[in-house]
């Protein structure tokens, strides 16, 4: 199921403990403030009640032990950490090193993070030897031609949260969904999935890309 909206308004739709996995990217809102300039953190103010229930949300729809991956980057996480705190258990948090160098002077940026965290308490569904450094190369940031959307996640990296953190046929909310990245790899990975995306452009971007997917795998099984 997927649908363009807003996300906090989606989400009240989805039913109590009804999902077992969150894999999103939600904007990292850094860098500028509301009127376009330069932010600080007081700045974050702004966004501080649009997460506050965001991760109330998750918690709700959540099965208790069902898991989050959350994207974002070393500007943002201090303000995410505590907020997410107050909802669900914070495990640790994943380095994405996506092979590539962005532009930047002071030490140019190769790596993103990924939050990680559960709701309540439960079991490790992945292997014990897995490490908190991924590196999965981002392809879709190589070149602007190739990206369906700005901050566009590779399927690779989407695919290894899911299989990591759900069995076929359970349930995955993305509620960025963006390119629809993340229900690709639902998709092909016999896992079900719940998106959101506000912008319609990219909403129907994405269901073109599920659709495609969809129509791939129903071909690959007969």
């Amino acid at each position: 199921m997927i649908k363009q909206g807003d996300c906090i308004e989606l989400m009240k739709e989805v039913p109590d403990g009804s999902v077992d996995l969150v894999a999103t990217d939600p904007p990292y809102c850094v860098g500028v403030s509301s009127n376009g300039l330069k932010s600080s953190f007081t700045d974050f103010n702004l966004m501080r009640p649009f997460f506050e229930e965001l991760f109330n949300q998750w918690r709700r729809v959540l099965k208790v032990g069902g898991h989050v991956y959350c994207c974002t980057d070393w500007r943002t996480y201090p303000f995410l950490y505590p907020i997410m705190l107050r909802f669900l258990s914070v495990k640790n948090v994943i380095v994405w090193e996506h092979m590539l160098m962005r532009p930047g002077n002071w030490y140019r940026g190769s790596y993103e993070l990924i939050m990680f965290a559960i709701n309540g308490e439960g079991k490790r569904q992945f292997g014990g030897g897995e490490r908190d450094v991924w590196q999965i190369k981002n392809g879709a940031v190589a070149s602007i031609a190739k990206r369906k959307h700005p901050s566009q996640k590779p399927i690779e990296l989407m695919t290894r949260m899911i299989k990591n953190s759900t069995r076929e046929g359970e349930v995955v909310l993305d509620c960025f969904m963006g390119s629809g990245s993340t229900g690709v790899a639902c998709v092909n990975t016999g896992r079900q999935f719940i998106g959101f995306e506000l912008d319609e452009r990219f909403y129907e971007i994405a269901e073109q890309r599920i659709d495609k997917a969809v129509a791939e795998r129903e071909q690959s099984l007969f």
